[in-house]
C-alpha cells in the first residue's frame, strides 16, 4: 500500500472516530474479499485506488425507522463494481431501535472516475438524504 493510501486511511479513520462514527467489522463478514485495500467510514469523501483493488464502505443503518440505503453509480460506471450491500444487525444490547450497519464491497475494474451516491429513502417517500463517495481508479 502506498504512503498516500496509508495516510488517507489513517486520516479517514481518525476523522471518523473524532466525528463519533463507529468502525465496524463489516470487512470480516464479506466473503468476496476479507482483506480490502481501504475501508471507508465517512462520506462524503474521495478515494483513489488502483485497478484491481477493493474498498469496503460501511454506513450506519437503522432498519427499524423504515429508512433504507441504496447505492447508485454515476460518472464512469465501468470503473467500479458495487455489490448489493449486506446489512448486519447490531449486537444484542437489550435496547430497542439500535442501528446496525450496511456494508458494500466496491471493486476497481478499470481506470476512470465513478461517483457512488448513497441514498437514504424515507418510508412512504419524501426527500431522500444523499451522500457521495467519489472513487478514482488508476492503473
Amino acid at each position: 500500500m502506498s504512503k498516500l493510501r496509508k495516510f488517507t486511511a489513517i486520516v479517514t479513520a481518525a476523522a471518523a472516530l473524532t466525528l463519533g462514527v463507529t468502525a465496524t467489522s463489516g470487512a470480516a463478514s464479506l466473503t468476496k474479499n476479507p482483506d480490502p485495500t481501504l475501508v471507508v467510514l465517512r462520506v462524503p469523501t474521495k478515494v483513489w485506488i488502483t485497478d484491481g483493488e477493493a474498498i469496503v464502505l460501511s454506513q450506519e443503518t437503522n432498519k427499524t425507522t423504515g429508512y433504507s440505503w441504496t447505492v447508485k453509480v454515476t460518472g464512469d460506471t465501468s470503473a467500479v463494481k458495487v455489490d448489493a450491500g449486506q446489512y448486519e444487525a447490531p449486537a444484542s444490547t437489550g435496547m430497542v431501535g439500535v442501528a446496525g450497519t450496511t456494508t458494500w464491497y466496491i471493486k476497481a475494474l478499470a481506470p476512470g472516475q465513478a461517483v457512488l451516491k448513497l441514498v437514504a429513502t424515507p418510508p412512504g417517500g419524501g426527500t431522500a438524504t444523499v451522500k457521495k463517495l467519489t472513487v478514482t481508479v488508476t492503473n
